[in-house]
């Protein structure tokens, strides 16, 4: 039985278990919003500006790892999301993106709004396409679907256009058939990877996103274990790896320092990382030391031995990849290698506990400073927080140290950042708080950065999401200043960091929260934290806490 092209939709989206559609409608979405109003199972998530229903399915489809579906207007609509497409690009985010297009009719005429959506979002989407008749519908959503949730994982966009959607669909709705990409390695190239770890003096495993896919991570650090090696994170935008475990060693510098964090090791694994070594700042070559030996392990071909000489490249499955080749270097080890393993690994666990006691050392001597120490606001977080708590974004740079130092982050889907483009967090924390409904998710902000989508408060309140969010406010962009430092060097021109601070009127997150009656607190006395900590988790529905902190700056981060 023939259906309408906005019912074909519908149709194909519950196929596939969609539950939300986040967006923001134009003129040119009017068919897709009649056709929704039929299908009540489908819950329409409203944002006010593009980023929001961006981001939210981006927390969203992170948290879920399935697709989440947006739905914007034309032209203008698809440009104010394309910040959150890219960062979806960069997070590895499985997003369906449907835009609105005018009436084909008259696209000849280069109506009011109109462009070639195809051309436009090319640049930062996995695929793009466009309905050119009805009854392609149903095969172009399942083409969406499939290449968004297949890995690597990654942004889509689908445009249809006003006509074709109130077109007649004569073709079936079935659900879309993904492929099974869980590969495993060779054999014989899991033996000579653990020949490698076997024969290494001092190796170390770099892990990423990838290894979420599959919950690589009990795998890897057993992996770690019998190899007695670090495990460090590369340029991630979660947390893939216990951070309580005694052999993870923490994240790569960002502004700098992968080149002397790897400095003295002679194997290195890089496992589901997909381009491990991004940094803000141009460092020189290859941060792989001479005559080290670099494995690559991904599910993202396109990824592997891209940018630097690798030993071996190889796609696989990461969690089968940690599995196949703990099992070969079980079997490897000669046992002076063992022995030698087992004394890294204590030697490692040594080191990691006196690095964790110098935190909290510096916990200690910052606990009462005023302005807010950073690290201080992380802890009263910690602790004020239930242990299976989410948390989204880091603070920036004035949370991310302290958050890595200080946080304990045991479960799959514990973090979830993706500031490559700013205004993330206010709403990823939505959007992950909808796909994670039992789980607390507290959003750790920046004042500037939030600003980005600050619209992102209004939806909150409007479906009453219970989240948590703690503001970060130094009153700068302080990753600007720490950049503007390290740009100058040791030169004797100072800067007056021009546009980097916000001075009065002050950004005040509390106020805007109060706007949408949404409980709020702006703190700048450390004994308040607690208190003010305490009563906004306690809070059903969304809260802010908004922290005034030491904005002071250094050279690194």
């Amino acid at each position: 039985m023939a259906v309408l092209g906005k019912h074909a939709v519908m149709q194909q989206l519950l196929a596939e278990g969609t539950k939300y559609v986040f967006g923001n409608p134009g003129s040119t979405e009017l068919a897709f919003m009649d056709g929704l109003q039929d299908y009540p199972e489908l819950e329409y998530i409203l944002g006010l500006h593009e980023t929001v229903p961006l981001a939210m399915a981006d927390g969203y489809a992170r948290a879920t790892h399935k697709p989440a579906v947006v739905n914007v207007h034309i032209a203008p609509g698809l440009a104010n999301a394309m910040s959150m497409i890219y960062n979806a690009r960069k997070n590895g985010s499985p997003l369906v993106v449907t835009v609105g297009q005018q009436d084909t009719r008259y696209t000849a005429t280069e109506p009011l709004l109109y462009a070639d959506l195809v051309r436009f979002a090319e640049p930062w989407t996995k695929w793009v396409g466009e309905a050119h008749r009805a009854d392609d519908i149903p095969m172009l959503m399942r083409r969406a679907f499939k290449i968004a949730a297949e890995p690597p994982q990654g942004p889509v966009v689908l445009s249809l256009p006003q006509d074709v959607l109130d077109g007649e669909v004569e073709e079936a709705i079935t659900p879309t058939v993904h492929t099974d990409w869980a590969t495993r390695p060779d054999p014989s190239t899991a033996a000579r990877i653990a020949r490698y770890l076997a024969e290494a003096e001092n190796p170390i495993i770099l892990c990423g996103d990838s290894m979420a896919l599959s919950n690589a991570a009990p795998g890897v650090a057993a992996l770690a274990e019998l190899a007695g090696c670090p495990v460090s994170q590369t340029a991630s935008r979660q947390w893939n790896f216990p951070t309580d475990h005694p052999l993870f060693v923490g994240p790569l510098g960002f502004l700098g320092g992968a080149k002397e964090s790897l400095a003295g090791h002679d194997v290195i694994v890089a496992i589901g990382c997909g381009n491990p070594f991004m940094p803000l700042f141009y460092e020189g070559p290859s941060p792989i030391p001479d005559g080290a030996v670099f494995i690559q392990i991904d599910v993202d071909s396109w990824e592997l031995a891209k940018n630097y000489a690798v030993t071996m490249s190889v796609l696989a499955d990461t969690a089968w990849a940690a599995r196949d080749v703990r099992e070969a270097l079980d079997k490897t080890l000669t046992p002076v290698q063992r022995t030698n393993a087992a004394q890294r690994a204590a030697a490692i666990t040594q080191s990691t506990t006196e690095m964790r006691a110098k935190a909290q050392d510096q916990l200690r001597n910052e606990w009462d400073n005023e302005p807010i120490s950073p690290m201080r606001l992380v802890a009263e977080v910690r602790d004020a927080v239930p242990a299976d708590t989410a948390f989204v974004g880091s603070g920036g740079t004035s949370g991310r140290a302290p958050f890595a130092q200080l946080m304990q982050l045991t479960q799959p889907n514990s973090f979830f950042d993706g500031n490559a483009s700013l205004g993330f967090p206010l709403p990823g924390t939505l959007g992950v708080k909808l796909a994670l409904p039992d789980r607390p998710v507290v959003g750790l902000l920046r004042e500037g950065d939030s600003m980005y989508s600050i619209q992102g408060l209004w939806t909150a309140a409007k479906y009453n999401i219970d989240v948590t969010y703690v503001v970060f406010n130094n009153a700068s962009y302080r990753i600007l200043k720490q950049g503007m430092v390290r740009y100058l060097g040791a030169s004797e021109r100072k800067s007056g960091f021009l546009g980097m601070n916000f001075g009065e009127p002050a950004i005040n997150i509390a106020k805007q929260a109060d706007v949408w009656d949404i409980p709020s607190a702006r703190i700048d006395h450390p004994a308040d934290l607690a208190p003010a900590l305490k009563q906004a988790v306690g809070h059903k529905g969304p809260s802010v806490v908004d922290v005034v902190i030491d904005g002071s700056y250094g050279r690194h981060f």
